[in-house]
């Protein structure tokens, strides 16, 4: 990853100068994305799901559980998905003072379809929307700084590979129910590439790149990112073009369980 600011060094914003990971935790994600043609909603597409993540012989394993994906159309009757290789699979990992995932590594036999068809990328891009990455040197006050995540999931069939580069602003304090938070503001772009024919090497071609803006709350005093919200447009797949649909709007958030956004949030439904 590489990291790159501007602004007034000698002036520090009241930003979190690094995390502090416990043994334990867990997110629960919501997540809603509406399929739309001709100003009105064809199709929406909702999942929850929660995701644990524990330390074990020096490394995290993060695996999701309670995964639940609907879709529906409207005035319609929700009907299940089906879960993904990665819905069900176990993540080694190692999570850095700054926010930075590496070593990521899927807990599973290659030699078994599931796994081989499983993406090793996703885990990152998705902790990526719920955790900020920090500025080392403290960030300048009314300045920026910008990480790039470069990942290649390329030699798989469903895999692609490509970068976010999301850019940040320096954070500023909030306080809810007589507790501090620093807030701070993102937005990225993934610019993906894949292959024409997954069983050839010739012939990439870029996918239409996908902006995302979001705001992440880390607590002060446990110094954890504990709520993160995004929003963002595509235009609508292929397979859903010849139904009329010509763009995909979506919006997420992630917060921390056992937060007070986790008492909150977890009592409604992100359908709302």
């Amino acid at each position: 990853m590489a990291l790159a600011a501007c602004g007034n060094n000698a002036a520090r914003a009241p930003n979190p100068t690094g995390y502090e990971w416990p043994d334990s935790f867990a997110y629960r994600i919501d997540y809603v994305s509406d399929v739309q043609g001709n100003g009105r909603t064809l199709l929406r597409l909702v999942e929850s799901k929660r995701l644990n993540v524990f330390l074990r012989d020096q490394q995290y394993l993060a695996r999701h559980d309670s995964v639940l994906k609907t879709s529906r159309i409207p005035g319609g009757v929700p009907s299940a998905l089906p879960h993904s290789p990665e819905d069900t699979l176990v993540y080694y990992l190692r999570l850095g003072r700054y926010g930075d995932v590496t070593d990521v590594q899927l807990g599973c036999d290659p030699a078994v379809p599931q796994c081989a068809d499983a993406l090793p990328s996703l885990i990152r891009l998705e902790l990526r929307r719920i955790i900020p990455r920090l500025w080392a040197w403290g960030a300048p006050r009314g300045g920026w700084w910008v990480d790039t995540l470069s990942w290649d999931d390329a030699p798989r069939s469903r895999g692609a590979r490509g970068t976010v580069v999301t850019t940040y602003t320096a954070a500023r304090d909030t306080t809810i129910a007589g507790r501090g938070y620093w807030m701070v503001g993102w937005t990225s772009v993934r610019q993906a590439f894949r292959r024409a024919d997954p069983r050839g090497p010739a012939g990439i071609l870029a996918e239409t790149p996908v902006r995302e803006i979001g705001v992440s709350f880390v607590d002060k005093r446990r110094l954890l990112p504990v709520y993160s919200t995004w929003a963002g447009a595509v235009t609508a797949p292929e397979q859903l073009r010849a139904l009329g649909a010509t763009a995909e709007g979506f919006r997420g958030r992630a917060y921390l369980v056992g937060t007070r956004f986790d008492s909150v949030f977890a009592q409604e439904g992100i359908e709302r």
